[in-house]
């Protein structure tokens, strides 16, 4: 399986300098950059088993670190896969080192003075320069890392992104320790290969989430209400959505660590997402417009928009957002009991949360994957499997048929996880 996974990965690799997003690339080879990319996701899926069993010996360990550090350092040095995030993390990243607000004027405006060459280059081919920026503050602090470590270069951001992944697996294993499940499962994270695609060479921001949240589940089982409150509101300076995890942490705090807590958590975030939000009414805002007209890889709602009109689309937005808070708001209502059961309560808010949005890009399932990871749910790892057809929104655009992408292609990655829940279902003992 290490060999599939290991080949499979080569393989994508080799194919990379191919597949730029605006060089239109060849159908052919962004299928054999899917078929392998799931070749090798069913490799790893076969393994989970086998690797959360490992004894945690310091011989496997070390074999799997290295396994894993080296399908990312891999990626280093090879062009954006089918994406273009980056290039605005890389110019909100010059701007705040520039003390340049990036939710200001946007791209659009123009190149600001101090940019050079290498910032107007950047600038001609930035993607949604129309727009301010979509990120929140902890996110803009990790571009600025990134632009200090290598200024306008990949390599920075890659750098902070597999830093945050290393420490999320660090932290992931001391949580196993805590809450008492097997260490090793850790590795299954570690391994999966979905991962190097959409965290090393796309460097998406998603990366710094794991360590947040799991800092902040660490230290709300450890009574440490201040910490737990402080790393949820940087959590929520990466992507808003952590702030639906508020009530389930409050509700495992201890009483007099709350107020701590609150405070920790409104302080930061505050900080973090207060200068975007003020700009939010703007026509130009980046979170308004998507909030607004994103629709991605949710063929449910793709669904409703073809049998009803974009109108019924637009209404049901606010329903979703509506509907990821009932579920936060239910999941926190259960009494606290063994420590697993708040790793199970982070589990359903993320994932339910993943497909409650109208955009269900590959990389948001970081949101949800290393809980699933932590907990040994097979039907929530199987999204690592079967996201990469995501990519096949590329070919099937071009060619004028992005409705099958959206309606049909879309639908496989939930329909295999409802599947596989229906299965473990029946499978449970009470149920035969």
């Amino acid at each position: 399986m290490a060999a599939l996974l290991a080949g499979a990965q080569a393989g994508m690799i080799a194919l990379a300098p191919g597949l730029l997003e605006r060089a239109d690339p060849a159908p052919t080879r962004v299928l054999a950059f899917i078929v392998l990319a799931m070749l090798g996701g069913a490799a790893w899926f076969a393994a989970i088993g086998p690797l959360e069993r490992l004894p945690p010996r310091r011989v496997a360990i070390g074999a799997i670190a290295v396994f894993g550090a080296a399908m990312r350092l891999g990626w280093l040095g090879t062009p954006l896969v089918l994406d273009t995030d980056a290039l605005r993390y890389l110019w909100d990243g010059a701007l705040v080192a520039h003390g340049i607000s990036p939710w200001g004027a946007p791209p659009a405006a123009g190149v600001p003075q101090g940019f050079g060459e290498a910032g107007s280059a950047l600038h001609a081919v930035l993607p949604f320069a129309g727009l301010r920026s979509i990120y929140p503050g902890t996110a803009q602090l990790a571009f600025m890392v990134a632009h200090w470590i290598a200024p306008w270069d990949l390599l920075g951001l890659r750098i902070v992104m597999l830093g945050a992944e290393a420490a999320g697996v660090l932290l992931l294993a001391a949580l196993l320790r805590r809450v008492g499940l097997p260490v090793m499962r850790a590795a299954v994270w570690w391994c999966c290969p979905l991962l190097p695609v959409v965290l090393t060479n796309a460097a998406h921001v998603d990366a710094l989430l794991p360590p947040l949240l799991f800092g902040a589940l660490l230290a709300t089982l450890s009574g440490r209400g201040a910490l737990a409150g402080g790393l949820l509101g940087l959590a929520a300076g990466v992507k808003v959505w952590p702030l639906l995890l508020v009530p389930l942490l409050a509700r495992w705090l201890p009483a007099g660590t709350r107020v701590p807590a609150v405070a920790a958590f409104g302080l930061i975030a505050a900080a973090t997402l207060a200068p975007m939000l003020a700009t939010v009414a703007a026509p130009d805002a980046g979170l308004a417009a998507y909030a607004q007209r994103w629709l991605v890889n949710n063929a449910p709602m793709a669904w409703v928009q073809a049998a009803f009109g974009s109108g019924a689309g637009a209404a049901l937005r606010p329903l979703v957002g509506l509907a990821a808070a009932v579920v936060a708001l239910a999941v926190a209502r259960q009494a606290p009991g063994e420590p697993e059961a708040l790793l199970r309560g982070a589990l359903i808010v993320a994932a339910a949360t993943f497909y409650l949005s109208p955009a269900q890009y590959p990389w948001y399932a970081v949101w949800f994957l290393p809980f699933a990871a932590a907990l040994g749910c097979r039907a929530l790892l199987l999204p690592a499997v079967l996201l990469p057809l995501y990519y096949a929104f590329f070919p099937l655009e071009a060619l004028g048929l992005g409705a099958v992408f959206a309606q049909g292609v879309a639908a496989i990655h939930l329909i295999g996880v409802l599947l596989m829940l229906g299965l473990s279902r029946i499978r449970q003992p009470g149920n035969q």
